[in-house]
Formats: C-alpha cells, sequence, structure tokens
C-alpha cells in the first residue's frame, strides 16, 4: 500500500450529507465515518465528492484504489487522469473525477465504480483514512461527442464512427465496439496530428510519445477520448469576442478492421473568470468555438447548475440567474445576493473588500455538419475582482409612530457584531432592552445578513439617534466601525393625556392605549406589572399597532389576570392597567376590565397558592360519577359537581398536595382519584365502575412563585387524553425582543400575525 506522506496542504471552514458510502479493508488507521461529514453524487458524467470542511485535519490527500493497487493522486497526476481536487466557496473539500477517468471501474460505459481513500493527518501527528465506494449509473445517454471543461484539465470523448452501408439513411453510423486486440494496437501503431492555426507544417507523433507529453489517450468499448492539463504543450490560446480560449487541435489515425480511421479529438474550453457589472457576475464564452465546429453551427440548448446541483428552468428564474446569447457571445448573468451566491469579507491595508463567488456548472449543446450532438460541460468556481465594501444604511424611521428603525448591512458572514455606540457611548446588550433597543440579525440566503435596529422614544416627537456599529473580521479579528445619525421632527399637536380602554375577546382580554398627544414620557402597567418584553414574552401576548392606539390582548390565564367567582359554568377574569408619567411618577389612566369565560376542562394555578381544577370524568368506560372522586386526601372532595364534572378549590399546602423541585421549577402535584370500594362478600360480584386516577400539577418559577397565575389543560394517564403543556410556555405572537418600559411602540415593531 501507498506510504501517508506528501498530504495536502489546506484550509478549514463548513457543512454537508451523507450519499453511497460503504466501509472496506483497513489502510493504515480506518476510522468510523462520522455521520454528515461525506456527501457524494452522480453528477452528469462526473463522480462528486465533499467532506465538510469542519472535519478536515491538518493535511489531507485522496489515494484511489483498482485491481492493481493504489494510487496517489499528486497534483499533476489529478489533472491528467481526470481528478478535480479543490476547496469550494464555503470551505468543503471537492473530489470529482470524469467516469472515464482513470483508476475508474467501467461497465460498458454505462456503470460506473470508483475506490477512493480519503487521508488525514490529525494535529497530533495521527493519520486517518476512510474508504468511500462511488457508484454511478449513466442517466441519460452519450452524445457523440462529449467535452468536459474542468478547472485543472480538459477532457474530450467521441464515438469513432464508420461509413454507412449504401442503403443506409446516414452517411455515418457509430462503429462497433472495440476489441480488445485493437484497443492494444491502437496504443502501439496509433498515431495523433496535431495542428495550430497558421502552421504550416502538421506535427505527427505516436501514441507513446503523446503519453510521455502528459497526455492521457483512452480506448473504452464504445468511446475514445484525449484529456490533457491546461497549458500543455501542443496547446494554444487566442481571444475570442474578448475572451479567451485554450484549444488542443488535434486527430488520433488508428486502423479499424484493416481501414484506416481518423477520429477528431480537438477540444476547446473558455478559460476566462467572472467579471462584474453593476451588481452582477457575468461568464462569457464565445458562442461558437470555432475549433471545435466544422460546417453550419445549431445552436440547441443550455443548462444550468450550482454545485452539484442541477436546476430546472424555473430555478433558474426564481433565482433571478439569466444565459442569454447575443452578438456571437454566450453570456451568464448572476445577481449579488442571489441564492447560490456566497459573499466573503476580505482586509487590505485596513479596508474592507467583499468577494462574490458560485460555484458554476453550464451545460451546453450544439449540432454542426460533422457532430450530429455535442455536448460541453462547464466547471468554473468563479470569483468577483476585490469591490470595496460599503454597507448601507436603509432608514425605516416613520417619524409619527415614535420608533427608529434603521437596517445597517449587507455585511459577509466572517463579520460579527461586536459593540453597538449610542450618543458615543458604548451599550451592553442588558443596557439596550434597558433603552427599549432592539438589535436582530437579518440572514440572507447566500450567507451574508444585515442589522436591524429600532429603538422606542414614546411621548416624545423630536427624536434623534446617532450610533456607531463595531464589527470584527474573523479569523483576523480586525474591527470596522459603521456609523450613522437619524433625526425625525413631528409637527406639535395639542396637548391630551393617555388613556386606557378595555375590551372582552373570545379569548382573552383586550386592553387598548389610546396615546394622547402629550409630549412625555410614560409607562404602562397591567396586572401591576410594567409591561416589557419579559411580561410579552412570558404570558404570549398578542401586541398590535395602529396610528393613535396600542392594543394589548392577554390570552386566558395570563400573568396579570386574576380570577373570581370559578364555577363549573363560568369564570371572571379580571384585568388592573395603569399608565404612570415618568416624570412625576402619576398614574394618569387606571382601568379595570372584567370578562367572563365559559369552563369546560380546567387547571388555574393561582399566585396566592391555590389550584383550581376542573375535571370531566364522563370520558372514562363505564364512565365515573364525578361527586365519588376526591384529592389524595379523601377529605378532600369536591366543592361543586354536575353530572360530569367535578370542580376541587385547595390550597397548595393542604389535601396531600406535594412539593418538589425540578431544575429552575417548584412543582406542586396532586391527584383526582376514585376507588371503588370494594366489600368482601361470599359470592362475587360484577362491578360496573373502573378506577380513576387524574395527576394535576402547578409549577411556578422557584425565583419568581409571585409571578402571575398558569394555565395548564389538564391531562389523564388513564382516561382523559388531553395533552399537558406548561402554563408559562403559552403560545407566543412575537420572536423575542427588547421593549422599553411602557413607551410608545411602533407598527413596525410589531404587527406580527399568526
Amino acid at each position: 500500500m501507498a506510504p501517508y506522506q506528501s498530504l495536502l496542504n489546506m484550509r478549514t471552514l463548513a457543512p454537508f450529507g451523507v450519499s453511497s458510502l460503504y466501509v472496506i479493508q483497513t489502510l493504515c488507521s480506518v476510522s468510523t465515518l462520522p455521520l454528515g461529514t461525506f456527501v457524494t453524487n452522480c453528477h452528469e458524467r462526473n463522480f462528486w465528492l465533499s467532506i465538510k470542511s469542519s472535519f478536515l485535519g491538518q493535511r489531507v490527500r485522496f489515494d484511489i484504489e483498482d485491481g492493481s493497487g493504489i494510487h496517489f493522486l499528486s497534483r499533476q497526476r489529478a489533472a491528467e487522469c481526470g481528478y478535480t481536487i479543490l476547496f469550494d466557496h464555503h470551505g468543503n473539500l471537492v473530489l470529482r473525477a470524469s467516469y472515464l477517468a482513470c483508476y475508474v471501474d467501467n461497465k460498458a460505459d454505462s456503470e460506473f465504480r470508483l475506490q477512493v481513500w480519503f487521508v488525514s493527518r490529525q494535529a497530533g501527528g495521527s493519520v486517518r483514512a476512510y474508504p468511500l465506494h462511488l457508484h454511478c449509473i449513466l442517466p441519460l445517454p452519450w452524445s457523440h461527442r462529449d467535452i468536459i471543461c474542468e478547472e485543472n484539465y480538459m477532457e474530450v470523448s467521441v464515438k469513432p464512427q464508420i461509413p454507412a452501408p449504401h442503403n443506409h439513411s446516414r452517411k455515418w453510423i457509430d462503429a462497433p465496439p472495440m476489441s480488445s486486440e485493437e484497443k492494444k494496437r491502437l496504443k502501439q501503431e496509433g498515431w495523433v496530428i496535431f495542428y495550430r492555426p497558421g502552421d504550416v507544417q502538421q506535427q505527427r507523433w505516436t501514441v507513446r510519445e503523446v503519453l510521455s507529453l502528459g497526455y492521457v489517450i483512452g480506448i473504452t468499448d464504445f468511446h475514445v477520448l484525449l484529456r490533457c492539463p491546461y497549458f500543455s504543450p501542443q496547446s494554444h490560446r487566442f481571444m475570442d469576442k474578448e475572451v479567451l480560449v485554450e484549444a488542443v487541435s488535434a486527430v488520433l489515425l488508428l486502423q479499424r478492421q484493416e481501414l484506416p480511421t481518423v477520429v477528431d479529438v480537438s477540444v476547446a474550453c473558455t478559460i476566462n473568470n467572472a467579471l462584474v457589472d453593476r451588481e452582477h457576475l457575468v461568464w462569457s464564452s464565445p458562442l461558437v468555438l470555432h475549433p471545435l465546429v466544422h460546417g453550419v453551427f445549431q445552436h440547441s440548448s443550455v443548462r444550468l447548475g450550482v454545485g452539484s446541483e442541477a436546476l430546472s428552468g424555473c430555478s433558474v428564474r426564481d433565482r433571478g440567474y439569466q444565459v442569454t446569447a447575443n452578438n456571437g457571445v454566450l453570456q451568464a448573468r448572476i445577481p449579488f445576493g442571489a441564492d447560490g451566491t456566497l459573499a466573503r469579507a476580505v482586509e487590505l491595508d485596513g479596508r474592507l473588500f467583499k468577494v462574490i463567488s458560485l460555484d458554476l456548472f453550464l451545460m451546453r449543446e450544439w449540432r454542426d455538419d460533422l457532430w450530429p450532438l455535442t455536448q460541453q460541460r462547464t466547471f468554473r468556481l468563479l470569483h468577483s475582482p476585490y469591490l470595496p465594501h460599503t454597507p448601507e444604511v436603509i432608514n425605516d424611521t416613520v417619524c409619527s409612530e415614535n420608533v427608529f428603525s434603521i437596517t445597517v448591512g449587507v455585511f459577509p458572514w466572517e463579520m460579527s457584531f461586536k459593540t453597538l455606540y449610542i450618543g458615543g457611548e458604548p451599550v451592553s446588550w442588558p443596557e439596550a432592552k434597558n433603552q427599549a433597543l432592539h438589535i436582530s440579525q437579518i440572514h440572507h440566503k447566500n450567507g451574508s445578513y444585515s442589522y436591524q435596529l429600532r429603538r422606542i422614544r414614546g411621548g416624545y416627537r423630536r427624536l434623534s439617534l446617532a450610533f456607531i456599529l463595531t464589527l470584527s473580521l474573523t479569523p483576523s479579528a480586525k474591527e470596522f466601525n459603521y456609523s450613522a445619525t437619524v433625526v425625525c421632527d413631528v409637527k406639535e399637536a395639542a396637548d391630551s393625556a393617555p388613556w386606557l380602554e378595555g375590551r372582552c375577546r373570545e379569548s382573552g382580554v383586550q386592553v387598548l392605549l389610546h396615546y394622547g398627544s402629550r409630549e412625555r414620557p410614560w409607562e404602562l402597567y397591567v396586572g401591576g406589572r410594567r409591561l416589557d418584553w419579559e411580561l410579552v414574552e412570558l404570558g404570549g401576548f398578542e401586541l398590535e399597532l395602529e396610528e393613535d392606539y396600542l392594543s394589548v390582548e392577554l390570552p386566558l390565564f395570563a400573568p396579570g389576570m386574576t380570577y373570581e367567582n370559578i364555577t363549573l359554568q363560568s369564570l371572571v377574569a379580571k384585568v388592573e392597567g395603569s399608565v404612570v408619567e415618568l416624570d412625576t411618577v402619576q398614574v394618569q389612566h387606571s382601568l379595570t376590565q372584567r370578562c367572563s369565560f365559559p369552563v369546560r376542562d380546567l387547571l388555574v394555578c393561582l399566585p396566592e397558592g391555590r389550584m383550581v381544577v376542573v375535571v370531566d370524568t364522563s370520558r372514562t368506560l363505564p364512565p365515573t360519577t364525578p361527586n365519588s372522586t376526591t384529592l389524595m386526601d379523601p377529605s378532600c372532595g369536591p366543592s361543586q359537581t354536575d353530572s360530569t364534572r367535578a370542580l376541587f378549590n385547595f390550597s397548595l399546602n393542604s389535601c396531600g398536595t406535594t412539593q418538589a423541585m425540578e431544575g429552575d421549577y417548584l412543582v406542586y402535584e396532586n391527584q383526582v382519584v376514585y376507588t371503588p370500594d370494594l366489600q368482601p362478600t361470599k359470592e362475587p360480584i360484577i362491578h360496573r365502575h373502573s378506577p380513576y386516577r387524574l395527576t394535576i400539577q402547578c409549577r411556578f418559577p422557584a425565583n419568581h412563585t409571585d409571578l402571575a397565575s398558569f394555565w395548564h389543560p389538564v391531562n389523564s394517564s388513564l382516561s382523559l387524553p388531553l395533552s399537558l403543556k406548561e402554563g408559562h410556555r403559552s403560545k407566543r405572537r412575537l420572536p423575542p425582543r427588547s421593549f422599553r418600559k411602557g413607551l410608545r411602540p411602533t407598527r413596525s415593531l410589531y404587527g406580527w400575525k399568526d
């Protein structure tokens, strides 16, 4: 086996999944394949293997195994044999191999197998090898001529043609499969003629001489192929339509059935990188590659892909990609930020630049007088030049709503938020919440992001916000500052104090805060607690903003509610609210709103240390009589019953209630039970009552047992199939955000609805 040396230098970066991987014999130290590390694909005419960047060691390499042994892929050998090894723009290690590459097990040019060893040297010096078996079946038939333009080599494979019989409709037909003797004779007696435009004398080489120059002449059952690295000895470059092209013009001379046969094995590829046109990556190619076209050219079709993903026409349009053919130039235009692109940050001489990249696949088809169908597949990892990065400040502030809303971006993924300065002073995360400042990260499909700042300023009509955003670049830790100032002036209005209005809703209680026009800061209190984002999230409040008022809807059993007259028929929920002026600490307006709600199943954990539960016992088979149920203490019976339900109202330190700590919560637990009283008798008795047991719990945060009421729909482990939910995790209408202490919010800050 090949010794582990000459490992490839590498860097590390991002993710992937697993497909079609099988473990075989031991090579040095074989390790189990970590799930999610390797991904394989069969892509067009190529094997495709990607390895997650975070899995890569300090140095890596690939070995290829076939029946003759294990072969190390050097840079030169990879290009000659049809292998491409590179890092994609996510930092993952990629191996691509042509189906006709060296060491591939080829079955009739339709089924292909490749045995790969991925070898990684870790930081401690240990070497690990991972065997990967790649198996692909040709999805679509070969064309008459297939060309691959890879990052490091060009390849052309053709089906040899022979003259058709006199009664055939075509002049030329595909030659029959080559025998082993013909393949051997080609390598020994075949000739290759290279020619270049303008050359007076053509150069004639034996196949053996051509192989010594780094070219590969391959023979399969149905194909003849030529493969070579770029800058090969017989290649030539030229500009066509202001695009750089490299070509090898050659014909292969061989004997078939005692007849001389000429096979055109010319190959040409566009080798230019992408250009930038405004906010687009642009990659161009001559529509007609003249070294490959004979007679009349007929352009057929073009397909695009990103990495190993082939894109449908709809996907291309949805992403904003464009492919055009104008003035003899085939052009692909990719918008910055489109799905599939990646923005990367680069620091040079203290300045920040960005590079936009795309892993492009392009397949084009055409016909000419000699070739009924040619397919050319191009793989290019496109990069833009260094582009100065100047983040844009988007001011969405609506002055009349008293909220600053500012978006700064777009930032490449390597940059991370470090510090925010408001008015020249640094603001920490806890201070940001206290100042009603919310910072959120907006993620874009290509991995970049923007920062959004929102700050509530209640009661004032003169608005001004000056800030500096400091970001750090990974891995250099270089810092960059971005600053802006936003000012709003609003026309003065007549002085009027804020006031509250209450309404009953089907699922809760609504409190409306009408702003008024008084230019003084205020705070809103609900249930004796200041309205902030902690309370909004805890209670699952739904906030909605209009021009002149703020709506706060409290769902039933939310913090801030108290309860009166709980019966089997209904309960009355009470919400008290007040608006307090900050300067004078005086209540500007107060509200007490009571609403009645019907009762079915119910469990209320009251902050004063009581539990109220309504259970439906009719769901057992046979049904249980409600007035026969008790708590764990048999002396604690229901306070009310009807034909199907029982209501219990008891203190948490009574009726057999137990107390325990679960994490940061105090858990109080009891049970509603019914146990038939079975008296011993001499004769057997048929009982029509089944035992009944229902566990009920109340959970309070250990440090805040006085927070508010919590609601748990009841659940029976025996006969009541209702889901148990913790009340402090009731349905949330809003994402996590900071909320200024009662100061006026805006529609842009809230307004989320299910």
